[in-house]
Protein backbone atom coordinates (compact mmCIF):
# COMPACT_ATOMS: atom_id res chain seq x y z
CA UNK A 1 0.00 0.00 0.00
CA UNK A 2 1.48 3.23 -1.42
CA UNK A 3 2.27 5.48 1.41
CA UNK A 4 0.58 9.42 1.72
CA UNK A 5 2.87 12.13 0.46
CA UNK A 6 4.58 14.76 2.61
CA UNK A 7 5.16 18.06 2.38
CA UNK A 8 8.88 17.11 3.98
CA UNK A 9 10.98 14.71 2.63
CA UNK A 10 13.02 12.37 4.52
CA UNK A 11 16.97 11.88 4.92
CA UNK A 12 19.26 14.88 4.71
CA UNK A 13 17.15 16.98 2.21
CA UNK A 14 14.57 16.50 4.70
CA UNK A 15 16.49 18.19 7.28
CA UNK A 16 17.82 20.91 5.08
CA UNK A 17 13.96 22.00 4.27
CA UNK A 18 13.39 21.65 7.98
CA UNK A 19 15.97 24.01 8.95
CA UNK A 20 15.04 26.86 5.93
CA UNK A 21 11.73 26.35 7.33
CA UNK A 22 12.87 27.37 10.72
CA UNK A 23 15.11 30.22 9.76
CA UNK A 24 11.98 31.42 7.66
CA UNK A 25 9.74 31.26 10.24
CA UNK A 26 10.13 34.28 12.12
CA UNK A 27 10.56 36.33 9.31
CA UNK A 28 7.00 34.72 7.96
CA UNK A 29 5.76 35.02 11.36
CA UNK A 30 6.21 38.99 11.54
CA UNK A 31 5.31 39.85 8.06
CA UNK A 32 1.78 38.10 9.11
CA UNK A 33 1.65 40.18 12.54
CA UNK A 34 2.20 43.55 10.23
CA UNK A 35 0.23 42.42 7.70
CA UNK A 36 -2.86 40.76 9.45
CA UNK A 37 -3.10 42.82 12.18
CA UNK A 38 -4.03 46.21 10.80
CA UNK A 39 -6.68 44.33 8.96
CA UNK A 40 -7.90 42.36 11.31
CA UNK A 41 -8.29 45.79 13.21
CA UNK A 42 -10.06 47.54 10.49
CA UNK A 43 -12.56 44.71 10.20
CA UNK A 44 -13.08 44.97 14.05
CA UNK A 45 -13.61 48.57 13.73
CA UNK A 46 -15.96 48.36 10.85
CA UNK A 47 -18.16 46.40 13.41
CA UNK A 48 -18.72 49.44 15.57
CA UNK A 49 -20.20 52.84 15.28
CA UNK A 50 -16.89 55.24 16.68
CA UNK A 51 -16.93 58.72 17.97
CA UNK A 52 -13.73 60.44 17.79
CA UNK A 53 -14.62 63.40 19.62
CA UNK A 54 -15.93 61.50 22.73
CA UNK A 55 -14.04 58.01 22.23
CA UNK A 56 -17.57 56.37 22.53
CA UNK A 57 -17.84 53.18 20.52
CA UNK A 58 -21.26 51.68 20.43
CA UNK A 59 -21.25 48.24 18.05
CA UNK A 60 -23.03 48.27 15.35
CA UNK A 61 -22.79 44.45 13.92
CA UNK A 62 -22.89 44.37 9.58
CA UNK A 63 -24.29 48.05 9.67
CA UNK A 64 -22.07 49.96 8.74
CA UNK A 65 -21.60 47.78 5.52
CA UNK A 66 -25.59 48.06 5.07
CA UNK A 67 -25.22 51.46 4.73
CA UNK A 68 -22.91 51.16 1.95
CA UNK A 69 -25.60 50.26 -0.02
CA UNK A 70 -27.85 53.45 0.12
CA UNK A 71 -24.76 55.86 0.52
CA UNK A 72 -25.31 58.18 -3.05
CA UNK A 73 -22.28 59.93 -2.32
CA UNK A 74 -20.24 56.65 -2.23
CA UNK A 75 -21.75 55.73 -5.82
CA UNK A 76 -20.35 58.56 -7.40
CA UNK A 77 -17.10 58.64 -5.72
CA UNK A 78 -16.70 54.65 -7.05
CA UNK A 79 -17.50 55.67 -10.65
CA UNK A 80 -14.99 58.61 -10.41
CA UNK A 81 -12.18 55.82 -8.94
CA UNK A 82 -13.34 53.88 -11.97
CA UNK A 83 -12.57 56.41 -14.60
CA UNK A 84 -9.69 58.00 -12.22
CA UNK A 85 -7.90 54.39 -12.28
CA UNK A 86 -9.20 52.83 -15.99
CA UNK A 87 -7.84 56.38 -17.70
CA UNK A 88 -4.60 56.54 -15.36
CA UNK A 89 -3.81 53.13 -16.68
CA UNK A 90 -4.50 53.54 -19.97
CA UNK A 91 -2.63 56.84 -20.43
CA UNK A 92 0.61 55.47 -18.23
CA UNK A 93 0.66 52.01 -20.19
CA UNK A 94 0.39 53.50 -23.55
CA UNK A 95 2.67 56.54 -23.04
CA UNK A 96 5.25 54.14 -21.18
CA UNK A 97 5.07 51.59 -24.31
CA UNK A 98 5.90 54.25 -26.69
CA UNK A 99 8.75 55.87 -24.28
CA UNK A 100 10.01 52.49 -24.09
CA UNK A 101 9.94 52.17 -27.79
CA UNK A 102 12.05 55.45 -28.03
CA UNK A 103 14.58 54.95 -25.99
CA UNK A 104 15.50 51.15 -26.97
CA UNK A 105 16.78 52.93 -30.41
CA UNK A 106 20.40 53.73 -31.05
CA UNK A 107 20.34 57.16 -30.90
CA UNK A 108 22.76 59.51 -30.48
CA UNK A 109 22.36 61.31 -27.11
CA UNK A 110 20.06 58.42 -26.29
CA UNK A 111 21.57 58.53 -21.89
CA UNK A 112 20.21 61.98 -21.79
CA UNK A 113 16.68 61.20 -23.26
CA UNK A 114 16.56 58.46 -20.71
CA UNK A 115 17.54 60.47 -17.83
CA UNK A 116 15.33 63.14 -18.73
CA UNK A 117 11.99 60.65 -19.09
CA UNK A 118 12.53 59.03 -15.60
CA UNK A 119 12.40 62.74 -14.00
CA UNK A 120 8.44 63.01 -12.88
CA UNK A 121 9.04 59.21 -11.54
CA UNK A 122 11.59 60.85 -8.87
CA UNK A 123 10.27 63.85 -8.36
CA UNK A 124 8.31 63.51 -4.75
CA UNK A 125 4.55 63.78 -4.71
CA UNK A 126 4.53 66.74 -3.02
CA UNK A 127 6.13 68.80 -5.24
CA UNK A 128 4.87 66.96 -8.38
CA UNK A 129 1.83 68.52 -6.66
CA UNK A 130 2.89 71.85 -5.72
CA UNK A 131 4.22 72.67 -9.29
CA UNK A 132 1.11 71.38 -11.08
CA UNK A 133 -0.91 73.90 -9.05
CA UNK A 134 1.27 76.21 -9.59
CA UNK A 135 0.92 75.79 -13.29
CA UNK A 136 -2.21 75.73 -13.03
CA UNK A 137 -3.04 78.54 -10.83
CA UNK A 138 -5.56 80.94 -12.74
CA UNK A 139 -4.03 84.12 -12.01
CA UNK A 140 -0.50 83.53 -12.61
CA UNK A 141 0.34 80.27 -13.66
CA UNK A 142 1.89 79.88 -17.39
CA UNK A 143 -0.48 76.71 -18.03
CA UNK A 144 -3.88 78.58 -17.14
CA UNK A 145 -2.80 81.70 -18.84
CA UNK A 146 -2.43 80.20 -22.16
CA UNK A 147 -5.54 78.05 -22.33
CA UNK A 148 -7.44 81.58 -20.96
CA UNK A 149 -5.56 83.13 -24.02
CA UNK A 150 -6.63 80.23 -26.37
CA UNK A 151 -10.27 80.94 -25.05
CA UNK A 152 -10.25 77.21 -23.82
CA UNK A 153 -10.51 79.13 -20.13
CA UNK A 154 -12.84 81.94 -18.16
CA UNK A 155 -10.07 84.06 -16.97
CA UNK A 156 -9.14 83.27 -14.13
CA UNK A 157 -10.13 80.10 -14.49
CA UNK A 158 -8.28 76.92 -12.27
CA UNK A 159 -8.68 73.51 -14.59
CA UNK A 160 -8.13 71.87 -11.33
CA UNK A 161 -11.00 74.26 -9.55
CA UNK A 162 -13.55 73.33 -12.24
CA UNK A 163 -16.03 70.50 -11.70
CA UNK A 164 -16.06 69.32 -15.05
CA UNK A 165 -12.26 69.07 -15.81
CA UNK A 166 -11.16 68.65 -12.08
CA UNK A 167 -10.97 64.95 -12.47
CA UNK A 168 -9.61 64.75 -15.70
CA UNK A 169 -6.61 67.19 -14.91
CA UNK A 170 -5.40 65.32 -12.38
CA UNK A 171 -5.75 62.07 -14.76
CA UNK A 172 -2.99 64.08 -17.04
CA UNK A 173 -0.88 64.70 -13.90
CA UNK A 174 -1.20 60.94 -12.88
CA UNK A 175 0.08 59.81 -16.17
CA UNK A 176 2.68 62.21 -16.35
CA UNK A 177 4.11 60.82 -13.06
CA UNK A 178 3.58 57.44 -13.82
CA UNK A 179 4.46 56.76 -17.04
CA UNK A 180 8.12 56.41 -16.51
CA UNK A 181 7.58 53.20 -14.40
CA UNK A 182 5.58 51.48 -17.02
CA UNK A 183 8.61 52.87 -19.41
CA UNK A 184 11.43 51.19 -17.71
CA UNK A 185 9.81 47.95 -17.26
CA UNK A 186 8.31 47.88 -20.60
CA UNK A 187 12.29 48.48 -21.73
CA UNK A 188 13.98 45.70 -19.31
CA UNK A 189 11.45 43.46 -20.84
CA UNK A 190 12.54 44.31 -24.82
CA UNK A 191 16.49 43.75 -23.64
CA UNK A 192 15.45 39.84 -23.13
CA UNK A 193 13.78 39.29 -26.77
CA UNK A 194 15.82 37.79 -28.83
CA UNK A 195 17.27 39.72 -31.76
CA UNK A 196 17.26 36.92 -33.81
CA UNK A 197 13.56 37.07 -34.27
CA UNK A 198 13.61 40.48 -35.59
CA UNK A 199 16.56 39.69 -38.35
CA UNK A 200 14.39 36.91 -39.17
CA UNK A 201 11.40 39.20 -39.92
CA UNK A 202 13.49 41.48 -42.04
CA UNK A 203 14.07 38.42 -43.92
CA UNK A 204 10.60 37.78 -44.80
CA UNK A 205 9.56 40.91 -45.64
CA UNK A 206 8.19 42.48 -42.51
CA UNK A 207 8.10 45.78 -41.90
CA UNK A 208 8.47 48.63 -38.31
CA UNK A 209 4.68 47.69 -37.79
CA UNK A 210 4.57 44.27 -38.62
CA UNK A 211 7.47 43.64 -36.08
CA UNK A 212 5.87 45.33 -33.31
CA UNK A 213 2.78 43.68 -34.03
CA UNK A 214 4.14 40.04 -34.29
CA UNK A 215 7.11 40.06 -32.12
CA UNK A 216 7.35 42.74 -29.48
CA UNK A 217 3.55 43.26 -28.10
CA UNK A 218 3.56 39.05 -27.87
CA UNK A 219 6.97 39.45 -25.90
CA UNK A 220 5.77 42.24 -23.96
CA UNK A 221 2.31 40.46 -22.90
CA UNK A 222 3.79 39.02 -18.97
CA UNK A 223 4.81 42.84 -18.43
CA UNK A 224 1.65 44.47 -19.23
CA UNK A 225 -0.05 41.45 -17.14
CA UNK A 226 2.19 42.36 -14.03
CA UNK A 227 1.70 46.16 -14.89
CA UNK A 228 -1.98 46.25 -14.91
CA UNK A 229 -1.83 43.81 -11.12
CA UNK A 230 0.74 46.41 -9.76
CA UNK A 231 -0.45 49.58 -11.20
CA UNK A 232 -3.65 48.72 -10.90
CA UNK A 233 -3.81 48.36 -7.34
CA UNK A 234 -2.03 51.43 -6.47
CA UNK A 235 -3.90 53.64 -8.77
CA UNK A 236 -7.36 52.82 -7.20
CA UNK A 237 -6.02 53.16 -3.89
CA UNK A 238 -3.69 55.97 -4.84
CA UNK A 239 -4.69 59.08 -2.13
CA UNK A 240 -1.45 61.73 -2.01
CA UNK A 241 -1.89 63.50 -5.16
CA UNK A 242 -5.58 63.73 -5.37
CA UNK A 243 -5.63 65.04 -2.15
CA UNK A 244 -2.27 67.53 -2.76
CA UNK A 245 -4.16 68.74 -6.06
CA UNK A 246 -8.07 68.83 -5.31
CA UNK A 247 -8.89 67.11 -2.03
CA UNK A 248 -11.35 65.46 -3.90
CA UNK A 249 -12.96 69.04 -4.55
CA UNK A 250 -14.76 71.23 -5.92
CA UNK A 251 -18.07 69.62 -4.70
CA UNK A 252 -16.77 66.17 -4.98
CA UNK A 253 -16.27 65.67 -8.25
CA UNK A 254 -12.43 64.79 -8.15
CA UNK A 255 -13.23 62.01 -5.18
CA UNK A 256 -11.66 58.63 -5.15
CA UNK A 257 -12.20 56.19 -3.07
CA UNK A 258 -9.12 56.90 -1.07
CA UNK A 259 -9.85 60.29 -0.10
CA UNK A 260 -13.66 59.59 0.13
CA UNK A 261 -12.50 56.70 3.34
CA UNK A 262 -9.91 59.83 4.49
CA UNK A 263 -12.50 62.75 4.20
CA UNK A 264 -14.90 59.97 5.92
CA UNK A 265 -12.64 59.15 8.82
CA UNK A 266 -10.67 62.58 9.60
CA UNK A 267 -13.43 64.95 8.42
CA UNK A 268 -16.64 63.81 9.74
CA UNK A 269 -15.15 61.17 12.50
CA UNK A 270 -17.09 58.35 11.04
CA UNK A 271 -14.37 55.82 11.76
CA UNK A 272 -16.06 52.53 11.82
CA UNK A 273 -18.32 53.62 8.66
CA UNK A 274 -14.95 54.65 6.74
CA UNK A 275 -13.66 51.41 7.71
CA UNK A 276 -16.30 49.53 6.39
CA UNK A 277 -15.60 51.23 2.93
CA UNK A 278 -12.03 50.48 3.60
CA UNK A 279 -12.47 46.80 4.30
CA UNK A 280 -14.97 46.37 1.25
CA UNK A 281 -12.48 47.77 -0.99
CA UNK A 282 -9.66 45.53 0.31
CA UNK A 283 -12.29 42.35 -0.17
CA UNK A 284 -12.81 43.45 -3.77
CA UNK A 285 -9.62 43.89 -4.27
CA UNK A 286 -8.64 40.22 -2.86
CA UNK A 287 -11.70 38.88 -5.05
CA UNK A 288 -10.51 40.38 -8.63
CA UNK A 289 -7.18 39.54 -7.33
CA UNK A 290 -8.14 35.66 -6.75
CA UNK A 291 -10.00 35.77 -9.95
CA UNK A 292 -7.16 37.09 -11.60
CA UNK A 293 -4.87 34.47 -10.79
CA UNK A 294 -7.64 31.58 -11.63
CA UNK A 295 -7.44 32.74 -14.89
CA UNK A 296 -3.87 33.47 -15.55
CA UNK A 297 -3.35 29.50 -14.26
CA UNK A 298 -6.02 28.26 -16.63
CA UNK A 299 -4.02 29.75 -19.58
CA UNK A 300 -1.17 28.67 -18.63
CA UNK A 301 -2.05 25.18 -18.27
CA UNK A 302 -4.56 25.24 -21.65
CA UNK A 303 -1.21 26.44 -23.50
CA UNK A 304 0.64 23.43 -21.78
CA UNK A 305 -2.12 20.42 -22.86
Amino acid sequence: MASAPTLLTRGPAGRQQRAGLAFAAPAALLFATILGYPIFESFRTSLFSMDLLTGRATFAGLGNFGALLHDMALRSTLGHTMVWTVLSLAGQLGLGLAAALLIDADWPGMRWIRQLLLIPYVIPVIATALVWRWMLDGHYGIISANLQSWGVLQEGANPLDQESTSLATAILINIWRGFPFAMLVFWARMQTIDRAQYEAAKVDGAGPWQEFTHITLPNLRSAMMSLLALRGIWTLMYFELVWLLTRGGPAGSSETLSTYIYQVAMGEFQVGYAAAVASAAGLFLAAAGLAAWIVIRLRGRRRHV
